[in-house]
């Protein structure tokens, strides 16, 4: 068995991220949730994540704050609820590997 992970969920949707978080936990890792930048800055300042998960859309940029993010995670990844524009142009484009909100589950089982 895997060991748990640290994982810092940033979701705007309050409902979507307590979902999102549920299906996480159900894993076995260990998960906090915020719905801002500022809550997901001083989240990295007062304990270490080995993932982050960012809403592309947070307020502020979920783009900006996963730069801001990566200087302390390990492992960044944008979600995005809907499809815009192809995973490997969005990748291309931000620098981050891109997850569908409803493929979140799928990336810590």
């Amino acid at each position: 068995m895997e060991p748990a992970r640290t994982i810092l969920l940033v979701e705007s949707d309050e409902g979507c991220g307590r979902a999102l978080a549920h299906l996480v936990r159900r894993g076995g890792d260990q998960l906090r949730l915020v719905h801002t930048a500022g809550a997901a800055l001083s989240a990295v300042r007062q304990a270490e994540y080995d993932v982050a998960v960012v809403d592309l859309s947070v307020k502020g940029g979920g783009v900006a704050l996963a730069r801001r993010l990566a200087r302390r995670v390990r492992r960044v990844y944008l979600s995005v609820g809907a499809s815009l524009l192809a995973d490997e142009l969005i990748e291309a484009a931000i620098g981050f590997p891109v997850v569908r909100k409803r493929d979140l589950p799928d990336l810590f089982d």
